[in-house]
């Protein structure tokens, strides 16, 4: 081999060299931080039996490969594990740029974890075996502008802090939290769903900003406010739901005309509805809860 064939094969030997390096810099550039958040995933959650899901979950390689990883140069910014039936539990996430976790629709069991990315926008947790208080937990998370915590055994009480963070959806139905709901000011999220709970006391009329209010299938008494009769009536405020309450009073004249954009339904509380709105298919046929009833809640 001549002198320029012998350069020519260094050459390419460097060139090789230096290709490898930077392919292992790739793998192991990620922030530590990430890289702890995805071992603690792998660590804290199982596929179904049959399932292939975490196959692609290999350490000696790139994380941000993974099968549901999403990373934006040495950032892990979205983690998406959704409809996959994982079981398991949710671990810590620690990260400093997660701005997206979704694990809906799968098996997941247990409590939160303490630490949640304080960074996070969207958070969707729904659909889970998830048990205990939230309060302390998503209290500190006020970047969120989606949070999905539906259909799981949470319980405790609705943090009142939630209600001033910048979100457009909040997905709290089917769970077991309990207790007043009270928001410190005008709560500016177009869609609050409440429903299925067993919340208490007097329905707060700084819900009356909201667009679509569910509150059905709680314990609420009283009188409901003002204030979302008139923003109902006058279509800002699209769908009120209330029913299955032990509310006592709306301030409905019986000839006022439901505006057709909206949605009312308000049957199945402790008082003869004033105007007749159709409700949800498959809802009960009484349109007044039982008296007995009324006198043995008192909220």
């Amino acid at each position: 081999m001549g002198k320029q064939g012998r350069k020519r094969l260094v050459s390419y030997a460097l060139f090789l060299a230096a290709l490898f390096q930077c392919r292992f810099l790739a793998f192991a550039i990620l922030d530590p931080l990430d890289f702890l958040a995805l071992q603690l995933i792998r660590k804290s959650m199982n596929d179904l039996p049959g399932s292939s899901f975490f196959a692609s979950w290999d350490f000696t390689s790139d994380p941000c490969n993974f099968t549901g990883v999403y990373c934006e140069s040495d950032k892990l910014t979205n983690v998406l594990l959704c409809h996959n039936n994982l079981s398991g539990s949710v671990p810590p996430f620690l990260s400093q740029a997660l701005t997206r976790l979704d694990l809906k629709r799968n098996a997941l069991t247990g409590s939160l974890p303490n630490s949640f990315s304080p960074s996070l926008q969207f958070l969707s947790l729904s659909w889970n075996q998830l048990t205990g208080p939230v309060d302390s937990v998503v209290s500190r998370l006020d970047q969120l502008s989606f949070l999905d915590l539906s259909f799981n055994r949470f319980t405790g009480p609705i943090p009142d802090r939630i209600f001033s963070f910048p979100l457009t959806n909040l997905h709290l139905q089917r769970n077991s939290f309990y207790g007043p709901v009270q928001p410190g000011d005008q709560v500016k999220i177009s869609t609050v769903d409440l429903s299925h709970n067993m919340l208490s006391g007097r329905i707060s009329p700084m819900f009356s900003t909201v667009q679509n209010l569910y509150l059905n299938h709680n314990r609420f008494t009283g009188q409901v406010p003002d204030s979302l009769v008139d923003r109902l009536l006058s279509a800002s405020l699209q769908t009120l739901y209330l029913q299955h309450n032990f509310l006592t009073g709306i301030g409905i004249n019986p000839t006022a005309e439901i505006p057709q954009s909206t949605s009312l339904c308000i049957q199945y509380n402790c008082m003869v509805p004033p105007v007749q709105t159709p409700c949800p298919l498959k809802f009960e046929t009484q349109k007044t809860r039982p008296t007995s009833l009324c006198n043995e809640w008192k909220g």
